[in-house]
């Protein structure tokens, strides 16, 4: 069941990393969001004039911080389910904190499953840290 678990959070940090890599290096590369057809309106009202800060910051908090979740959790080093979680709320709190600047970047296809993700890896990281006490 455990291997199943970790196995299940390796797979939604994969396709964390790899979104966030893609979506904030396209921003870093092209901070106007024309490249992946994402208008420069939808920051109206946040502090932010491009996608370049957000673009930095994604690629950082959701890409390589969870490609780096991905190696310490295929490690299996000590403390590797309080990353899971840490993730897991650095997703969320990113989530929020978009939607907090600016109620208009919600995108349901996007932002429901992501919350998930957020969700999940908070739940799955408990588990696995309540196995590793008991071992």
């Amino acid at each position: 069941m455990i291997k199943i678990l970790r196995i299940v959070a390796l797979v939604l940090l994969l396709i964390l990393s790899v979104a966030a890599i893609y979506g904030g290096l396209s921003f870093i590369i092209d901070p106007s969001g024309e490249s992946i057809q994402i208008s420069i309106d939808v920051l109206n009202g946040t502090p932010f004039n491009n996608f370049l800060i957000p673009g930095i910051i994604l690629f950082l908090a959701n890409g390589l911080l969870s490609a780096l979740v991905v190696i310490i959790t295929i490690k299996k080093m000590k403390y590797y389910p309080w990353f899971i979680i840490l993730q897991g709320f650095v997703l969320i709190g990113w989530l929020t904190g978009e939607l907090i600047m600016n109620i208009e970047l919600f995108f349901p296809i996007m932002h429901y499953p992501l919350y998930t993700f957020g969700v999940l890896f908070i739940v799955l990281g408990l588990l696995l840290q309540k196995n590793n006490q008991n071992h």
